[in-house]
């Protein structure tokens, strides 16, 4: 297939262009490249690469109709992630996380072009059960709520002619090509490696969702191929735990680990299970446990394979923030020179 991927640069995108790429399918990637492009330059094999920001599409018709060429299948990744992203910058979450989905699932509609959306589990927000994809959405952060709107505005487009496929993912984890040190088991992985200890907000007895990133990129490369999903809505994750259960897996790695509570003035309202019994039916398994993801990045970290990981470029709220401040409108220039002096440094 000949297949668009938006956000394709970014931490998920990274891992799931390659698997793209070597079962046959043509790769045209849109990204602005927020935190770099070089990983995706040095592939092997070469993808089509449109460093544009996702907002065009809502302006440029003419830019639409030509990155949609000839395209099959859009995988949309392209968001501005997690919760501390999103209510930094909450218009540009607004344009880029709901108004440019919105136009781009429309679009695909237009033309025939199936549609895989990456959504989160974070739409839940709070339950005291397991949640399934028929379970009512009570998202409590920016970032949740933007995710809601777009699911709703791509299945009230949804019809037996043209079916999305919504993969509401769990909380990520697990080595990239760009990597990210702002989620929970990635945090872990740091700072129990270079500073020997751990620190939880409160008991730590949120639930959350987890699920390897290359987990989920082959989900998205399941779904895409998949002829016939049975469902508009799948809850993709491998298992869920408590944030402290995650201070066993890192202390069976590291015994002498420390494990530090902290008093949280304002409690994180995010708690959530979350049931995979409809990604089970369709035949998807994650093969990747907690487990496994930990003792990688901690010996990716150890071993020097992921240079300077306290840089700001793996934190995706301190280098948005970083570029906010620098300048206000043109990005792709300030991140240009940015992967410039990067490169001097030795960062990539």
């Amino acid at each position: 297939m000949n297949i668009l991927v938006t956000g394709g640069a970014g931490y998920l995108g990274s891992v799931l262009i390659p698997k793209l790429i070597i079962r046959g399918h043509t790769v045209r990637l849109l990204d602005i490249g927020y935190f770099g492009v070089d990983h995706v330059r040095s592939l092997r094999k070469p993808v089509e690469l449109i460093r544009e920001d996702i907002r065009r599409i809502c302006q440029d018709r003419e830019f639409l109709r030509d990155i949609l060429d000839n395209c099959q299948c859009i995988i949309h990744l392209a968001a501005i992630s997690n919760d501390p992203c999103a209510e930094l910058c909450p218009g540009l979450t607004e344009d880029v996380n709901f108004t440019a989905t919105k136009n781009l699932a429309e679009a695909a509609k237009e033309r025939g072009i199936r549609f895989i959306f990456s959504s989160s589990c974070s739409v839940y927000g709070t339950t005291d059960f397991e949640a399934t994809e028929e379970t009512t959405s009570h998202p409590v952060t920016v970032y949740a709520e933007s995710k809601v709107r777009s699911e709703s505005a791509i299945f009230a487009l949804a019809d037996e002619r043209w079916r999305p496929v919504v993969l509401r993912n769990g909380t990520l984890f697990g080595y990239s090509a760009r990597m990210r040190f702002d989620l929970v088991v990635n945090i872990f992985s740091l700072y129990s490696t270079l500073y020997n200890e751990i620190k939880i907000f409160g008991d730590g007895r949120q639930w959350r969702p987890f699920l390897h990133v290359k987990d989920c990129a082959r989900a998205l490369v399941y779904f895409a191929e998949l002829p016939r999903p049975k469902y508009t809505c799948y809850n993709i994750l491998t298992e869920n735990k408590q944030i402290c259960e995650l201070a066993s897996i890192f202390q069976g790695i590291n015994p002498k680990l420390r494990i530090i509570h902290l008093d949280m003035p304002d409690p994180d309202k995010r708690d959530y299970r979350v049931s995979n019994a409809k990604m089970k039916e369709e035949g998807f398994i994650p093969q990747l446990s907690i487990e496994f993801g930990a003792e990688e990045l901690v010996e990716a970290i150890c071993s020097g394979l992921i240079q300077d990981p306290e840089s700001i470029y793996y934190r995706n709220v301190k280098w948005l923030k970083e570029l906010t401040e620098i300048g206000k409108k043109d990005y792709k220039e300030i991140v240009c020179l940015m992967e410039t002096l990067a490169r001097l440094r030795g960062v990539y």
